[in-house]
């Protein structure tokens, strides 16, 4: 096992959008890098230059580094006495206050420095650490730790100077992950194990729905180990998951063979009862929770359908410890009387549960109408709803890592790139003007929208060379193929290949934004795609692609619909009568509506966590509705009364529906405790789905 954070694992598996990204990155580099920031005043001064020097250069000598770009590299392109100058900006430090100002005014018009590698007020610069493909040299936290090493003696120098890029991103969540596997762990055991104990009161009976627990776990971690799928932000929560899921029909088998002692049977016919009334009941609740686990991976979400596969594997592993422990372990212990009070305490909480059933039958009406209410009130907020899902959002919110990640934002262009891909097919059309000026039209359009700070391209460069030859103000594109043609002569290709193929029939404009909000990209997206479609040239083919563009592909799907559809073809045949299924359906697809619609009035998005939610829950919300209706349906042949159905059907089932309700919204808050925003979103959503299921049970099993 290990733990492996990667922004490719919130992409769409098996995307053609993603294979022509990664043709794209083969051909023009897809760079993965670290910036290094420093921030203060006169950031030019010759002592702090020296000092940064320094540093750069042993960075460089970093085996994970390829290369280092900073002002100290970008070439001031400059024309010197009829030559072309291309020495760096910082070749040699100023040597007056008056030339640094000069230095920094010309470096702030350079479309390759401006929001890169300097902010527009000049308070703010930064150092490029272009890393080599894969993890040569080293993982995320041998990386962070030996940037950190080397630019820890910036700190006396500068007022801020840290590094931050998404292998820092990357080590933060690790830490989270392991950090909050031990806090989070030990409280979900122990908030299951308290409330089974204030609800049962019976310490086998408390302990038997941990044991399978972990049973379920030890054999989904070793499938974890086998086939490779890592500890990430998602799979992390599988085992708290099974904790508080895995209990669930533990505490239904264990509460009937209970009631067959009651009844005056001993251990063996009792164990006979129990499974003769829940056998059936049990297998289809099983089915339809592990359905609910599984449609989570229909997002194709890479890290959802790993957690999909996890977590249904591991609840499989929970049904098969359960249906083989629970009935060998009461056969040995069933007799046994660990608390003084079992039986009293059973008839008590039973008791209380009948009550809390029954009273919310006389209100029936009342509760109806404030179910309607809330579903319509829900079914209103969904226009709300949002797509998010930014890797930065893991991150808590007081995390230093997000805080340096949205300083890089708020003072340089961020860390998000994607790409305009530009495309002609015939060789040399990228040194003619008039393409060169489609190319133009298109930055100019992103650079109007203001959602991004910074677009570069071979036009870029080309207007820089014109500068420097034709000594004009600010950069200024040829103004004829001629004029091109004769600035080819100083160009170097590998200075421009990031940006332009070598034949020069394929252009690259590189799109560097700091947009959190996968809605707000979108629509930046379709914007621009509508611009490129209504202006770009016929004979040339553009496509908007980059890591940041295909997380625009993920997006949720609609796994609990189909998840109730399931359940709707599984009541009708149960029933013999499609009717059934549709009755049984209409009360489990309120907790959606109450869902999606508290999602859209508070504005939390669709993300990894919150794309689980429906689905989990409702799995697990319509395993009571099978318990009552599958009891009823018993008992309803059984005694050939209605009203004698039905008080059997809530003795039977208040106390565990009432307990499993309880220890899920139990369990499940504690996810509310995570720091990561996804989980947390997750796990408070799916209490509340939890709590709106338990609370239209009683309507529905009283109304039958």
């Amino acid at each position: 096992m290990e733990v492996q954070i990667s922004a490719e694992s919130l992409l769409v598996l098996d995307d053609p959008q993603r294979d022509y990204f990664d043709s794209v990155s083969r051909r023009f580099g897809d760079e993965k890098m670290v910036l290094l920031v420093l921030e203060g005043e006169a950031l030019f001064d010759p002592a702090r230059l020296d000092a940064l020097r320094a540093v750069l250069g042993e960075l460089q000598g970093l085996p994970f580094v390829d290369r280092v770009e900073s002002l100290f590299s970008v070439p001031h392109l400059k024309s010197v006495d009829g030559y072309l100058d291309k020495a760096p900006y910082l070749e040699r430090s100023p040597a007056s206050p008056g030339e640094a100002v000069a230095l920094l005014e010309s470096a702030r018009k350079d479309p390759f420095v401006r929001h890169l590698l300097l902010s527009e007020d000049g308070r703010v610069m930064a150092a490029a650490l272009i890393l080599k493909p894969g993890r040569q040299g080293g993982d995320d936290p041998t990386v962070t730790a030996a940037i950190d090493r080397l630019i820890e003696p910036l700190h006396g120098h500068y007022d801020t100077a840290f590094a931050i890029g998404y292998p820092y991103v990357r080590s933060a969540i690790s830490g989270q992950i392991r950090q909050e596997q031990g806090d989070l762990f030990p409280l979900a055991v122990g908030a299951l194990l308290l409330t089974l104990f204030l609800l049962l009161r019976q310490l086998v009976d408390v302990l038997a729905p941990l044991l399978t627990a972990l049973i379920s776990i030890a054999w989904m971690l070793g499938l974890m180990g086998l086939s490779g799928i890592p500890l990430n932000m998602v799979t992390a929560i599988v085992p708290i998951l099974l904790i508080v899921v895995g209990s669930t029909e533990d505490i239904h088998l264990l509460s009937e063979f209970r009631r067959a002692q009651r009844e005056g049977n001993a251990t063996a016919p009792a164990l006979d009862l129990m499974a003769l009334r829940m056998g059936r009941t049990v297998l289809l609740t099983f089915l339809t929770t592990y359905v609910g686990f599984l449609s989570v991976g229909l997002s194709r979400i890479e890290v959802l359908w790993q957690f999909a596969i996890l977590a249904s594997s591991g609840l499989l592993f929970n049904f098969l410890a359960t249906v083989t422990l629970i009935p060998a372990l009461m056969s040995l212990t069933g007799d046994w009387q660990l608390d003084g009070r079992p039986r009293p305490a059973v008839r008590d909480g039973e008791g209380a549960a009948s009550r809390y059933w029954r009273w919310l039958y006389r209100n029936r009406n009342r509760r109806g109408g404030l179910l309607l209410a809330a579903a319509v009130t829900g079914a209103a907020g969904l226009p709300g709803l949002q797509v998010n899902h930014s890797m930065t959002d893991s991150l808590a919110r007081g995390s230093g890592v997000r805080a340096q990640v949205e300083a890089v934002n708020q003072r340089l262009a961020g860390l998000e790139t994607f790409s305009v891909m530009i495309d002609s097919g015939i060789r040399d059309t990228f040194l003619k003007v008039r393409y060169l000026e489609e190319i133009q039209a298109i930055q100019d359009y992103i650079a109007a929208s203001g959602l991004s700070r910074s677009t570069t391209s071979f036009t870029d460069y080309l207007a820089l060379l014109n500068r420097a030859f034709q000594e004009l103000e600010g950069p200024q594109l040829p103004l004829s193929d001629a004029e091109v043609n004769e600035l080819m002569i100083f160009l170097d290709h590998r200075h421009v290949k990031a940006y332009v193929s070598e034949d020069y029939s394929t252009a690259r404009i590189l799109v560097r934004h700091n947009i959190d909000s996968t809605r707000e990209l979108q629509g930046f997206v379709d914007d621009l795609n509508r611009f490129i479609a209504d202006h770009l040239d016929p004979g040339l083919r553009a496509r908007v692609t980059g890591s940041s563009v295909l997380t625009l592909s993920a997006k949720g799907q609609l796994q609990s619909i189909l998840l109730l559809l399931f359940f709707v073809i599984i009541m009708s045949l149960l029933f013999t009568d499609p009717r059934v299924g549709l009755l049984a359906a209409l009360p489990n697809a309120f907790p959606v509506l109450v869902l999606f619609g508290v999602m859209g009035y508070a504005g939390i998005p669709l993300n990894i966590g919150t794309t689980m939610a429906a689905a989990i829950a409702i799995g697990i919300a319509v395993d009571d509705t099978m318990h009552f209706m599958l009891r009823y349906n018993q008992e309803l042949r059984r005694t050939r009364s209605q009203s004698q159905a039905v008080h059997s059907t809530l003795q039977g089932e208040s106390l565990p529906v009432l307990a499993t309700s309880i220890a899920l919204m139990v369990g499940f808050l504690t996810f509310g405790l995570s720091d990561f925003e996804p989980i947390r979103q997750f796990g408070l959503l799916s209490a509340l789905v939890i709590a709106s299921a338990a609370n239209r049970h009683g309507e529905r099993s009283e109304g039958g």
